[in-house]
C-alpha cells in the first residue's frame, strides 16, 4: 500500500468513526501529536487517550468533511470541515489542516492547524 493509499484508507476510517481504530493501524508507537507549537501527546497511547477526552462531550456529530488532500515524501495533509454539538460549548464548527508525518510506514508525528 503506497503512502495516497493509506491516506485514503486512515480518512475513510476517520470518516466511518473509527478514529481510535485508525490510530491502532496507523500511528507509529513513538509518535507525536501537535496543535499549533504545542505538544498534546506523545506515543501512541497517550494520543489516543487524548481523542477519547475531546469526544467525552459531543452529544452529535453533524459534520465531517474532506476539502483537500496532499501526499509527498514522507508527509500527507488533510483539510477537513467539522461541525458537532457539545455539552459544555454548544455548536462548534471548524476548519482544520492535519499534517502527517511517516515513519516505516506509520504516523510518527501529526500536526493540527486549526480555523475555529
Amino acid at each position: 500500500m503506497n503512502l495516497k493509499e493509506k491516506l485514503d484508507d486512515l480518512n475513510d476510517m476517520i470518516l466511518k468513526g473509527e478514529i481510535l481504530e485508525s490510530m491502532d493501524k496507523y500511528y507509529h508507537p513513538d509518535c507525536v501529536v501537535m496543535e499549533k507549537n504545542d505538544v498534546v501527546a506523545t506515543g501512541l497511547q497517550k494520543a489516543k487517550e487524548r481523542e477519547s477526552e475531546i469526544f467525552k462531550g459531543v452529544e452529535a456529530w453533524l459534520k465531517s468533511e474532506i476539502k483537500a488532500t496532499a501526499v509527498g515524501d514522507d508527509v500527507t495533509m488533510t483539510e477537513w470541515h467539522y461541525e458537532y454539538k457539545h455539552k459544555d460549548f454548544g455548536h462548534k464548527k471548524f476548519d482544520q489542516v492535519a499534517v502527517q508525518h511517516w515513519k516505516d510506514g506509520k504516523i510518527i508525528s501529526d500536526r493540527f492547524y486549526a480555523m475555529y
